[in-house]
């Protein structure tokens, strides 16, 4: 096997279990792939240089969440405004552990987070 072959044959999407006790539920966080970073990014930047958090929490929770049980998606692109909707902790709480599960840096969550609360 070559070493490109090993590398795109590898499986390097981590997956953590989440005990979400507001919702009584737990969700499995799996880490993006390049391209749903590349979204997410996009998205969340759409009207400008200027991110919008808020969005960026959605879009990560919809990016990131799946039902232990059955392995899907738990939520879709129709869910943002009801995302948005919900205890701001909690999505800011499951949004932090998934970019940082996808390697987006500690520091860049930290000014993201900083600039919701500065917005809300």
């Amino acid at each position: 096997m070559s070493l490109r072959d090993k590398i795109f044959s590898s499986d390097d999407i981590t997956k953590e279990l989440v005990d979400v006790p507001e919702w009584g539920v737990s969700v499995e966080i799996r880490s993006m792939t390049a391209l749903e970073r590349a979204k997410l990014m996009e998205g969340a930047s759409a009207n400008g240089d200027k991110v919008n958090v808020g969005l960026m929490y959605a879009l990560t929770v919809i990016a990131t969440c799946y039902d232990p049980e059955s392995g899907l998606p738990i939520f879709g692109e129709n869910d943002k405004e009801a995302i948005l909707s919900k205890n701001g902790s909690v999505v800011e709480r499951l949004a932090t552990k998934a970019m940082g599960n996808s390697g987006l840096t500690e520091k860049a969550v930290d000014e993201a987070s900083a600039r919701f609360h500065q917005e809300s």
